[in-house]
């Protein structure tokens, strides 16, 4: 009789899929070989002749053709020097950028606050010139303050003109003002928009790194977390977008145990990103954290190397070919059906 857990493994036996390795010179012929003898059936003398001097074509290829190898690639240790240079680089430009961006709304608004004051003093020199002149000649003044003693009249009548002076020379300053504002506030945008392209192109120039280290055929167990430098990197990359979370578990990778089904983790080939430290369920805000992480991962899988994502007892896989999330069988808890936290596989 076949136990439980056997039951449940096989259930998920696409967890435990072997990694795929690329076939040798040697197993193209085996294979070739093997096929050789459904070719051989009557009426196939002529495709069998053709497959047999096929195979003797390829079996007796120079060995140095048939050995050949790509040059070394470039060392691990390179590549993570380059890629924390870069992203020394890019998080450098990100805060001078943040720095533009606060420029350039600081412009923003002193230009828009200078353009109110220049607004309002024109509406007093308004209010002064109807309250002066009329078209024809007369004083209005002189009715506004009819009944007045005339020295009074005078008086008033050289306070408006003061004041219609005063405001035009402050409407002189504040055009001033407004000009070198809006000058700023051009040169704010230009720089960011330099900053931006720059930004743009230390992004691709990291990406090629990246992609560099999640290829690299040699992906040894080690650093500071006990795990592979591809899942290291998407480790880093995650936090750096999303944050650590340690208020809500924080992120774990390494551990001896993987599980009766997912078994990455004991390979440095998997981290949990938590949502909820409690083994509860997470909040909406964390429930939206966590779906952002997993559709993240789901568009950088082919850069990073990524073999599959779970999240909330569902699964995208790369091994079955997967364009969508599938439904996973219940497995008993919140945790085990991965509702506080997102579990990220690598190759």
């Amino acid at each position: 009789m076949q136990s439980d857990h056997q039951s449940r493994v096989d259930d998920f036996a696409d967890f435990w899929a072997p990694d795929p390795t690329d076939p040798t010179w040697v197993d193209r012929a085996e294979a070739m070989a093997a096929a050789l003898p459904a070719l051989l059936r009557p009426g196939r003398a002529r495709v069998a002749a053709l497959a047999v001097a096929l195979l003797g074509a390829f079996l007796f290829l120079p060995q140095a053709a048939a050995s050949a190898v790509p040059m070394d690639p470039e060392s691990m240790s390179s590549l993570k020097e380059r890629a924390d240079t870069l992203s020394a680089e890019y998080n450098g430009e990100l805060r001078d950028m943040e720095g533009v961006i606060q420029e350039a709304e600081l412009a923003q608004k002193r230009a828009e606050g200078t353009r109110e004051d220049v607004e309002a003093s024109r509406e007093q020199v308004r209010s002064l010139a109807v309250a002066t002149y009329t078209s024809g000649g007369i004083d209005l003044s002189m009715s506004l303050f009819a009944g007045t003693e005339p020295d009074e009249v005078i008086d008033r009548a050289v306070l408006i003109d003061y004041l219609s002076t005063s405001n035009q020379d402050k409407i002189d300053r504040l055009s001033q003002a407004l000009s070198r504002d809006e000058t700023a506030q051009e040169t704010a945008e230009e720089r960011l928009e330099q900053v931006e392209e720059d930004l743009q192109e230390l992004e691709d120039r990291r990406l090629e790194v990246q992609r560099m280290i999640a290829a690299h055929p040699e992906q040894p167990i080690g650093g500071p977390y006990s795990i592979t430098p591809r899942t290291e990197q998407m480790r880093a990359l995650v936090i750096e977008k999303f944050g650590e979370g340690e208020n809500v578990g924080g992120v774990g990778c390494y551990r001896e145990v993987g599980g009766w089904i997912v078994g990455e983790h004991p390979k440095g080939r998997a981290c949990d990103f938590m949502v909820d430290p409690n083994g509860s369920m997470p909040s909406q805000e964390q429930v939206d954290r966590g779906w952002a992480i997993a559709e993240w991962a789901r568009e950088n899988a082919e850069d990073l190397e990524i073999m599959y994502v779970i999240y909330r007892q569902q699964i995208w896989d790369t091994r079955r070919g997967d364009t969508d999330w599938r439904p996973m069988a219940d497995r008993g808890n919140i945790t085990e059906n991965h509702f506080d936290h997102v579990h990220i596989s690598m190759w």
